[in-house]
């Protein structure tokens, strides 16, 4: 039987992404079957987290999510602390009436990184070399955005573009090399949880 998840994300960028990221999930019978975000591009904090799953849970009660998987930046900070609140104010947030799953996970830093973790396809959507970054270890990158800005040059990076660039990398790839997205991985898969989030239950 299959298993749909609903992901609740921060922004755009991680809304036209992301779908291209799990696409090979559907090979496991795993259908991500939406990306949501907060409107207006407010923060994705417990509140905003709070109401885009129930809006999203009573949408779909003709064929409700199975899981919801939350997923935060850290900006630098540790994962325990970005995630904690989520964690420990949620599920008392929304009820015993929404019986679907709930996972938490990270991007390290943004999502931006997990696209380094695929050099070959980064360089082969920019056309020309990563430079100084160190794409063997994606998560430590600090700032991936801004080092993808530079390296678009004189193009913007937008959703769009984001999306374009996750259309060309390969998810086995950026899963063997970076932490963070295995994490989420397997937080959309069967919710098994990340080395550092046990150490904190």
């Amino acid at each position: 039987m299959g298993k749909d998840v609903v992901v609740l994300a921060s922004g755009e960028t991680e809304r036209r992404s992301l779908p291209h990221l799990v696409a090979h999930l559907q090979a496991e019978d795993i259908a991500v079957v939406e990306i949501r975000i907060p409107p207006g591009g407010k923060a994705l904090n417990v509140e905003m987290a709070e109401k885009l799953l129930k809006a999203s849970w009573f949408e779909r009660l003709a064929a409700p999510p199975d899981k919801f998987v939350v997923l935060v930046d850290t900006d630098g900070r540790s994962q325990d602390e970005v995630l904690r609140p989520f964690r420990e104010q949620l599920p008392d947030r929304i009820g015993p009436k929404i019986h679907a799953q709930l996972q938490f996970a990270c991007a390290q830093w943004h999502l931006e990184a997990w696209y380094f973790a695929d050099n070959l396809g980064l360089r082969g959507y920019l056309e020309r070399d990563l430079g100084s970054v160190d794409t063997s270890k994606p998560d430590e990158i600090q700032s991936p955005k801004l080092h993808l800005r530079h390296l678009l040059g004189k193009r913007a990076y937008t959703a769009v573009i984001s999306e374009e660039i996750a259309k060309r990398l390969n998810a086995q790839t950026i899963s063997q090399r970076s932490p963070s997205f295995r994490g989420f991985l397997e937080a959309v898969r069967n919710g098994t949880l990340m080395p550092q989030e046990k150490a904190v239950q």
